[in-house]
């Protein structure tokens, strides 16, 4: 058995990838926020590590932090999806971008922050609590700090709006990160279908 395991992004959960086909013979584990890893990877074959938006931020965090993952031979590929480990910044969002949306945030807001991802009229909201989600925003820039390069891998969304396409290209570019280019905007999930478009 093989393993996929995804970092999310900001204030989502399971539902925003609850329709993305897993492969034969893997495993999907999601980690959200506070993206704790409890897992056994002793027992998996291949290990696949996917970040999407803030949780390339994190995934960069927890490899940091435990660099052996690094080294093992069975961790076959680590994937950014729109976001990097200097998300905030000349390589993501702006300060003064993530400065507004975190003192304006407000259930509408909100709302107005999802349609800006490109999601389609069938999102699933996550079903989280909006105090919960403005405290994650709050927790992230709060512990905040630009962190080395740990991807393979890159998966840049030309119409993000979010964080902008022309800095993520340029951060792969410096990093020597294979990438590739589609036409997404932040939410992936709308094209991307089955994790096997990404292994």
């Amino acid at each position: 058995m093989n393993l996929i395991l995804f970092f999310n992004g900001w204030g989502m959960d399971e539902r925003v990838i609850e329709d993305v086909a897993i492969p034969k013979n893997y495993k999907l584990e999601v980690i959200n926020f506070p993206y704790e890893v409890n897992t056994e990877f002793e027992k998996y074959n291949e290990i696949i590590l996917i970040g999407w938006s803030f949780g390339c931020y994190y995934l960069t965090k927890w490899l940091t932090l435990n660099r052996e993952m690094l080294n093992m031979s069975k961790v076959k590929k680590i994937v950014a999806i729109n976001g990097n480990g200097e998300i905030i910044g000349k390589f993501g969002i702006t300060p003064k971008i993530f400065e507004f949306t975190l003192s304006t945030l407000t259930p509408d807001s909100l709302l107005k922050f999802y349609k800006n991802m490109g999601i389609k009229d069938d999102f699933k909201v996550p079903k989280k609590e909006f105090e919960k989600i403005k405290y994650e925003l709050e927790y992230f820039k709060n512990n905040y700090e630009p962190l080395k390069n740990i991807f393979t891998e890159a998966i840049i969304g030309k119409e993000d709006k979010i964080v902008q396409y022309a800095r993520q290209k340029k951060y792969c570019e410096i990093e020597k990160i294979f990438y590739k280019e589609l036409e997404i905007g932040h939410y992936p999930f709308d094209f991307i279908k089955n994790w096997g478009e990404i292994i």
